[in-house]
């Protein structure tokens, strides 16, 4: 078999495989806040009963530590118009330069999304 076939193979069982899983996993983005403190990276998803979600990893992208980190999720029309607006907190404490996984269930779906952190606590000489 060709490689080239058998990279082809190779993904359609890992889509497929994804599909059985419950999750359905859309491309997104990293974003850098104004202030350069985070980098969000995030993808659209859907639990196992359907209901949208956005799910990724908040990076720290300074030394000092922070806690209690709000994530804030617009959902976007077609025309980029604000739908919907939903926030979640991201468990624990962020050390420095660390990272930590979120998840901010929505009520509707849209045609994109805009992640942001909406606010922090700092923690562990965090400023």
């Amino acid at each position: 078999m060709p490689a080239a076939s058998r990279r082809l193979a190779a993904l359609l069982l890992v889509l497929t495989l994804s599909a059985c899983a419950g999750q359905t996993w859309e491309p997104g983005k990293a974003v850098s806040l104004t202030d350069g403190r985070f980098q969000v990276e995030w993808q659209a998803a859907q639990t196992s009963t359907g209901a949208p979600l956005i799910a990724g990893y908040v990076q720290n992208t300074r030394g000092a530590g922070v806690a209690n980190v709000r994530m804030k999720v617009e959902t976007l029309d077609a025309q980029g118009q604000v739908i919907g607006t939903a926030t979640a907190l991201a468990p624990g404490y962020l050390g420095g330069f660390s990272r930590t996984y979120f998840e901010v269930p929505l009520e509707k779906t849209g045609v994109g999304y805009r992640v942001s952190v909406a606010s922090w606590d700092a923690a562990g000489h965090g400023q």
